[in-house]
């Protein structure tokens, strides 16, 4: 059937909304009655709470809500059970809640915070994993093995160790016998902060008579919150609600309960009445979520041809005071750790480890830009040091269709060949670099990354025709930017052979939306774009048997494309025609489509490992060639050919502009972000201080579209959403090697690293 919408770069759904400014986003949400809430925040980084006077904080005016941990002894947490609403008898970071106040206005919530005492007792603290594990270390959850928890998570209690997980293949200890050459190399992955332009914010209202919480968020996984806010609170989850607002950008920091549990929590006792939370630009840098900093060991074995034969890898994550969504990002992240390469004899340990900092939570990328750093570092040491070049030595070892991943499973819609030759053609890379004289070299580096998605997952959608032909798509899935709508329209309007023009997707309320997963793990195009497929299939036949029926003729004979009904290739009705005729008394159309990866046969692979299996893995090769000043430091990035293996583009349009995006929050992760920290404490917790990459920082970037059409993706597409930042810091870190010859291992990147680097080489 040939495509009217996909493929194409069809304007999006949204687009009007949002320049014309009537979008609603979290921060807009305004209510009749709604009080402000605020936040008191720990100043320690661990301590016992001794006593709380509220006395004076509850009689100030305006005044409504003052609550603490007590008031709401919750805990919550998707995968483990640790984190309270509120700490309840000990603080583990500074900036953890301690207290909260809703209030009439912002200023007399303020206000009031500051007429909070709270007495502590100091207890030690600890800040660096690898301290943490020590002997000796300070404890941050004596209870953790207590914890609620999903059984799949291995804790170690009487440690900080929140998550502890191992993996082989083969026999690493042979194959590095096997080996000519072995190369051992420690690397260092820094925490940064997600700095959306939107910050946090949610607002909360509790019915007193009914028991019944609805929360506005911007969250990008409305049911799971549902589930999450009533397993917390012990309450059935359909005393839970969740309307979704338009999303001023999250990149995972949205993926968790931040704002929402405080909401809720002064909700509860407003009698009724609405309260609004928004984090300051400083709660969002020092007291919201991170991306994990990581320490990784590599030991790799090769042969004198470049052929990989082993590797063992040792990761230590830096979790923060809470679990969050780490534990998977700990597991699921440190799996790429050996790349997209086919290497026979594999080990892997990768420990989560408990410290007094903030939360480190799902970032985009989900693990993969951390352990991407120190694999294709180390893959271009490898292939420098063999004398071979590092994209020939990438496209030997690269996987190719039908290779088995590390547990097994078949790979199929593999264009990670492709991707490589692709953007190393658009860098130039068998060309010569430039030779500018002066103090500035000119290098060129490469990086590839494979990533899977959240397997198995499921979506659900619902279609409805309307009696005038409209069609309304209800979805769980969220638009978060990314263009979630226009996609999923492009899909609905082929599946069924309706006008765009005639598809409204609502945003999502998770009392009348069907469920799915979330807005996460670039999973959004395959697993809805799935759903709606199946539910517009069934639409499109319906509407065929009706009109089948009205025109009196065999149904099989009709088509249906952009809504106009055709008998034999002759344009005979239209939809709208055909429903109004059909329904003029009252009625619709109603389909349902779910979809699953659950019993895929694609999953299938080695037992016991299958769950490790992704139903689609994403490829993707940066080059980039830069600019280093060997007299300041400076890097500049001059140009990223950026190459991704989508499986098919829905919209070419919307690839390229996530392409752009990722690649440019990839260069300010590698180049510019950096917490400046004093005993858990956050010192830069301004945009003055907090440096991210401007219009100024930005290169000549070349994004370039692979499609190698997976067999189960709807119209072969597969995601884009994440991977695109995780080659950027390894590419850039491989080119200042062959610009300088100097080895970065620690992230970022600085002038301080590079002229310190050339001062060794004197």
């Amino acid at each position: 059937m040939e495509h009217q919408y996909v493929g194409k770069p069809v304007p999006r759904l949204d687009a009007l909304e949002k320049v014309t400014g009537r979008a609603i986003y979290s921060v807009d949400v305004d209510l009749p009655g709604m009080l402000h809430g605020a936040i008191l925040r720990s100043p320690r980084p661990h301590a016992r709470i001794l006593d709380i006077d509220l006395s004076e904080a509850r009689s100030m005016p305006g005044v409504r809500v003052v609550v603490t941990g007590k008031d709401v002894p919750y805990t919550h947490g998707m995968m483990i059970m640790d984190q309270p609403f509120l700490a309840i008898d000990r603080v583990r970071y500074v900036g953890e809640p301690v207290a909260a106040v809703a209030a009439e206005t912002q200023a007399a919530a303020q206000l009031a915070l500051s007429r909070i005492r709270v007495r502590y007792e100091d207890l030690p603290a600890v800040f660096d994993p690898r301290e943490a594990i020590a002997p000796g270390a300070p404890i941050l959850h004596e209870r953790m093995a207590e914890y609620r928890r999903s059984p799949v998570y291995q804790v170690v209690p009487g440690t900080n160790i929140c998550v502890i997980r191992t993996f082989s293949r083969g026999d690493v200890e042979a194959g590095f016998a096997d080996s000519d050459e072995i190369f051992e190399d420690e690397f260092y992955s820094h925490a940064v902060s997600h700095t959306p332009m939107e910050v946090h914010a949610a607002v909360a209202q509790y019915s007193p008579a009914g028991g019944e919480f609805v929360v506005w968020s911007a969250t990008d996984a409305p049911h799971r919150r549902v589930k999450e806010i009533a397993e917390a609170m012990s309450i059935p989850m359909n005393k839970v609600r969740f309307l979704a607002a338009y999303s001023g950008g999250g990149f995972g920091a949205k993926g968790s309960p931040v704002a929402e549990v405080l909401a809720v929590a002064l909700a509860r006792f407003a009698d009724g009445r609405p309260v609004k939370v928004v984090f300051s630009r400083e709660e969002e840098l020092s007291a919201a979520q991170t991306r994990h900093a990581a320490y990784l060991k590599l030991k790799t074995g090769v042969k004198r041809d470049g052929t990989l034969i082993a590797r063992s890898a040792d990761l230590l994550w830096d979790k923060g005071a809470y679990a969050s969504k780490g534990p998977d990002v700990a597991y699921r992240g440190a799996l790429t750790i050996f790349g997209p390469y086919r290497i026979p004899h594999l080990h892997l340990q990768t420990r989560l480890v408990y410290t007094n900092k903030q939360i480190a939570g799902a970032y985009r990328g989900y693990g993969t830009s951390q352990v991407a750093f120190a694999c294709e570092s180390q893959i271009d040491i490898i292939a420098r040091r063999l004398g071979m070049d590092p994209l020939e030595f990438r496209l030997k070892n690269g996987y190719v269709e039908g290779d088995r991943f590390i547990n097994g499973q078949t790979l199929v819609s593999v264009g990670l060949q492709e991707c490589l030759e692709r953007a190393g053609r658009e860098i130039g890379w068998r060309t010569p670099n430039p030779s500018p004289s002066g103090p500035k070299k000119v290098g060129r580096g490469m990086a590839a990354i494979i990533k899977g998605t959240a397997t198995p997952s499921i979506s659900q959608v619902l279609i409805l025709v309307n009696q005038d032909g409209s069609i309304t798509v209800f979805t769980g899935a969220v638009e978060i930017g990314a263009g979630e709508k226009t996609v999923l329209a492009q899909i609905a309007a082929d599946a069924i052979g309706a006008d765009m023009d005639s598809i409204a997707i609502p945003n999502v309320d998770t009392r009348s939306t069907p469920f799915d997963y979330g807005t996460t793990s670039s999973r959004v195009t395959f697993h809805n774009g799935n759903a709606v497929r199946i539910a517009g299939e069934k639409v499109r036949k319906k509407i065929l048997e009706i009109a089948g029926e009205i025109l009196k003729t065999d149904s099989g004979r009709l088509t249906l494309s952009r809504g106009r009904i055709y008998e034999d290739g002759v344009e005979k009705s239209s939809l709208k025609e055909v429903v109004s005729r059909k329904f003029e008394r009252g009625g619709m159309i109603v389909q349902e489509g779910s979809y699953t990866t659950a019993d895929s046969t694609l999953l299938k692979a080695d037992p016991p490992n299958q769950a490790m299996s992704a139903v689609f893995w994403v490829f993707a090769a940066h080059a980039v060639e830069v600019e280093v000043d060997t007299e300041t430091g400076m890097v500049k990035v001059l140009k990223v050919a950026a190459a991704h293996d989508v499986g098919r583009a829905i919209n070419p349009r919307l690839c390229e502009q996530q392409i752009e995006g990722a690649v440019i929050m990839g260069l300010s992760n590698a180049l510019l972000e950096e917490f400046k920290m004093e005993d858990g404490r956050v010192l830069n917790n301004n945009l003055s201080d907090y440096k991210i990459a401007t219009i100024n920082d930005v290169p000549s970037i070349v994004p370039i579209i692979v499609e190698s059409n997976h067999p189960e993706g709807p119209m072969g597409a597969k995601g884009i959403g994440e991977p695109a930042g995780s080659p950027v810091a390894p590419a850039i870190a491989n080119a200042v090697f062959d610009a300088i010859g100097v080895r970065i291992k620690d992230l970022p990147i600085t002038p301080e690293k590079i002229l310190a680097g050339l001062r060794q080489q004197s």
